[in-house]
Parts: structure tokens; C-alpha cells; sequence
């Protein structure tokens, strides 16, 4: 079975960004771990599927007519993030699309930057995947500029806050009634430490079916906290074959105290 399935590609400004996808009501396996760092018990990815598909379902249905003229915009339900290396950040957005017709196919993040005084230190705009209908996805990633302080040999000011808005441009929605089964089995082997510092999430993905364009996949990891809320996350891209387990291992430098962790695959398509 061959699924069709437009996703832009992201440009990785660095190999620990991170990207996660899930999707309410027909999520890729993610698997749940909530052993991590004290044992606190997260709220599953079932269960916060199914307080999304809730929250959609409470809103008048809308007919694929309705949401061409005028699509509903992209929510950013939960974020986190963390400090990286000079003045960089990662972070990661839970993204929700309430649209049942309607795909976001050239989103963008708007992420700003402030210091404990609420100075601006930088405002970047980040590129985001695809995001199907019904649908949520976590998108993990790095953002900053510190180019001017490198130039100058200096340490870049870390933020103090970070605020994270969505945005889809007029021209960049289609309609489209593709959706994603659970093509994915993903098999957690755990966490360990690594001699650099990193901590580093291993298993296998396997792919149950083929997905037209694609011949990887994304292993993202995303971080929460005790109550459930995103710390962030990393990820790794790895080639898949349908019915093959391939390894994957993510590692995650200068991440917080995390509580839990869930893992999640996703097709990943390579523009020409």
C-alpha cells in the first residue's frame, strides 16, 4: 500500500534539533516512558489524543467548502525548550490542526527571544513540515543568532523567556483527504549516559508500509515534564525499508530534568 503524503522538508540548522510528530486519532506508535528521571507518570499520548480530538469535536462541524474559503488556523498547544551551545535553542511545539479537510502545507514558528528584562535578543522565523488534517504533531527544532557574538569572541546572552507563535500563509493551505495509519512499530531500549555528557535514546522503527517520496523516516524524541508539559527534545533522520527494523539512537546535549519521554516516527521527505 503506497500513501501519498506532501511534508516540506526542514532545514536542520543543527543535529541536535528536533522534530516530533503526532498525530490525534492516528498517531505513528509513539512509545511512552516514564521512567526516565523520577518516575512520575506522564499523561499517555492515547490519552492526550483524546483530549484534542474532544476539544475539536466540541466546535461546529465545518464543510470542506467551509474550511477552503476560510481555514482554521494552527494552534500551538504546549511548548518547551532549552538553552544549547552559545546562545542557541532548542525547543519543541505541540501544533495542532483542527481542520478536517484542510492541510497546512508552509507553516511557520515565529520564535522570539528575551532576557530577564524583556529585551529583545533575537526573533527568528522557522520553517515547519507539512501538518495533515485532524491532526497533532510535536515539531522539535534550534533557533538563535549568535553569529554576531562569534565574530566578536564572545559568549552569546542565553534568553531568560522564550515565546513561540504559528502562522500559515493565505496561498499555502490545499485541500486533502490523505491520512496516516499506524505504519510505524517503534521498540524503546532506554536511556544512557554518554562520555561527552549527552543522554542518548536507542531502539529499532520499523516501517509497515511504503510512503510515496519518502525513503526515511524521522525518530524524534520529545521530553516532558512531571505534569505532562514539553522540556523539549531531539532527533535523528534513518533510512527505512517497509518490514525492516532499523536502529535508531537520538542524543540530547544540555537537556533538563525530564520526567518522561515519548518517541515518535514519521515519513521524511527529501525535496530535489
Amino acid at each position: 500500500m503506497v500513501i501519498s503524503m506532501k511534508i516540506r522538508t526542514l532545514t536542520i540548522a543543527a543535529l541536535s534539533a528536533v522534530v516530533a510528530l503526532g498525530l490525534a486519532g492516528c498517531a505513528s506508535n509513539p512509545t511512552v516512558n516514564d521512567d526516565a528521571a523520577n518516575g512520575q507518570q506522564v499523561q499517555s499520548a492515547d490519552a492526550q489524543q483524546t483530549d484534542a480530538s474532544t476539544d475539536q469535536a466540541a466546535a461546529p462541524a465545518r464543510t470542506p467548502e467551509e474550511e477552503l474559503a476560510d481555514p482554521a488556523d494552527l494552534t500551538i498547544a504546549d511548548y518547551g525548550w532549552f538553552p544549547a551551545e552559545n546562545g542557541m535553542v532548542d525547543f519543541a511545539v505541540e501544533v495542532q490542526n483542527s481542520n478536517a479537510t484542510m492541510e497546512a502545507v508552509a507553516p511557520v514558528i515565529h520564535a522570539v527571544a528575551k532576557d530577564a528584562d524583556g529585551n529583545v535578543l533575537f526573533e527568528k522565523d522557522v520553517d515547519v513540515p507539512s501538518v495533515l488534517p485532524d491532526s497533532t504533531y510535536y515539531f522539535s527544532m534550534v533557533t538563535g543568532d549568535n553569529s554576531g557574538m562569534k565574530l566578536a569572541g564572545q559568549e552569546a546572552p542565553q534568553p531568560e523567556t522564550m515565546e513561540f507563535t504559528i502562522e500559515t500563509p493565505d496561498d499555502a493551505w490545499q485541500q486533502t483527504d490523505v491520512t496516516i495509519g499506524d505504519i510505524y512499530t517503534i521498540e524503546d531500549a532506554g536511556i544512557s549516559d554518554t562520555d561527552f555528557g549527552a543522554k542518548e535514546f536507542t531502539g529499532t522503527v520499523t516501517a509497515s508500509e511504503e510512503v510515496e517520496g519518502s525513503e526515511s523516516s524521522r525518530v524524534d524524541v520529545i521530553l516532558f515534564d512531571g505534569d505532562g508539559n514539553i522540556e523539549g527534545g531531539d532527533f535523528k533522520i534513518v533510512d527505512t525499508t517497509p518490514g525492516q527494523a532499523v536502529d535508531y539512537d537520538v542524543y540530547a546535549m544540555g537537556a533538563p530534568d525530564f520526567a518522561s519521554y515519548q518517541v515518535y516516527a514519521s515519513p521524511w521527505m527529501d525535496e530535489a
